[in-house]
């Protein structure tokens, strides 16, 4: 009975606790909407939501959360704005903080 504790003592200190609980969708991170609309929106509002509203035809529409959610899980949203192709040529460019603000809020960090 010893060793048996022993091995499993061992087994469960070599593993993460992802390796032995699957993760599921649930688990999958999801950018904070209180932290989209406290700090996040005023960015997009002011930069993008202007040609990508819901009256052009834009693919992605940024008016909402989920618009913006949206983007960011099929138009490329943050490789757009961290490759600086968004906002386009002729646009005021984003500065390197609100950049690095969409970035960290879209890896949810």
């Amino acid at each position: 009975m010893k060793y048996l504790s022993f091995l499993l003592l061992f087994l469960l200190s070599s593993c993460t606790w992802n390796e032995i609980i699957p993760v599921s969708e649930s688990d999958i991170c999801n950018p904070e909407e209180q932290y989209y609309l406290d700090v996040v929106q005023p960015i997009i509002e002011n930069n993008c939501a202007g040609c990508h509203n819901v009256n052009s035809d834009r693919l992605a529409i940024l008016n909402s959360f989920d618009g913006v959610i949206d983007a960011l899980n099929n138009y490329s949203l943050k490789d757009r704005v961290t490759s600086l192709q968004m906002p386009q040529y002729g646009s005021p460019p984003l500065s390197e903080s609100e950049i690095n603000i969409i970035q960290k809020w879209a890896d949810c960090e």
